[in-house]
């Protein structure tokens, strides 16, 4: 004779622990981890161009490292931003142009806008707007961009404890990557960020 509730408790059982896994692994999977390629990169951007994501916190400037996994660095200096290079993706369906008119942004419906030079239409990148915070940020010299995302609500394990938490994700245009290189928690000024010139330390 079988015992049906030992056989509904281990089914009950076996079930909770796929659904965890399954949400673990799919929300994990939403948005890839920035790899050590695209950290690399963006760190050359930074060494090189002396451009950096980051925001002003009264005289000091605090930026984003790829070189310590998106760890943020803080200067005692005052830093200019570059000027502004943004396309705001929630604004509405069709097409719309950067701030500065160099980009274009042709979206439909809630999930991806595809994002060229109006010079250069060939050349595509895409981003998802479905959880985006703040507008897409392009570097001055059109290689990154970078925008504040939703994170996942079942991420396991958590980077926040019990806060809200976003995601700044950046995109290689070159190279055609994308990934997340930090994770911010409640109470971040994540609207602040934007990209920043400065000079060698």
């Amino acid at each position: 004779m079988i015992n049906k509730s030992r056989y509904f408790a281990a089914g009950a059982i076996f079930r909770v622990v796929n659904l965890t896994i399954c949400l673990s692994i799919s929300a994990c999977g939403r948005r890839p981890e920035a790899s050590s390629k695209l950290l690399s990169d963006l760190g050359a951007e930074q060494s090189t161009n002396h451009f950096a994501i980051g925001y002003k916190e009264d005289e000091a400037f605090e930026y984003i490292d790829p070189a310590t996994k998106g760890a943020f660095i803080r200067v005692p200096r005052l830093i200019q931003p570059t000027g502004v290079q943004s396309i705001d993706l929630k604004a509405a369906n069709g097409v719309q142009s950067s701030s500065d008119g160099r980009w274009i942004a042709s979206c439909s419906g809630d999930q991806a806008c595809k994002v060229s030079e109006r010079d250069n239409p060939a050349e595509q990148f895409v981003v998802s707007r479905k959880h985006a915070l703040t507008p897409l940020y392009l570097s001055p010299d059109g290689r990154f961009a970078f925008l504040v995302e939703g994170a996942p609500n079942w991420r396991f394990p958590r980077r926040c404890s019990l806060e809200d938490e976003r995601d700044v994700t950046v995109y290689d245009i070159v190279a055609d990557t994308s990934g997340v290189i930090t994770t911010v928690c409640g109470g971040f000024p994540y609207g602040s960020l934007r990209w920043y010139e400065f000079g060698p330390t």
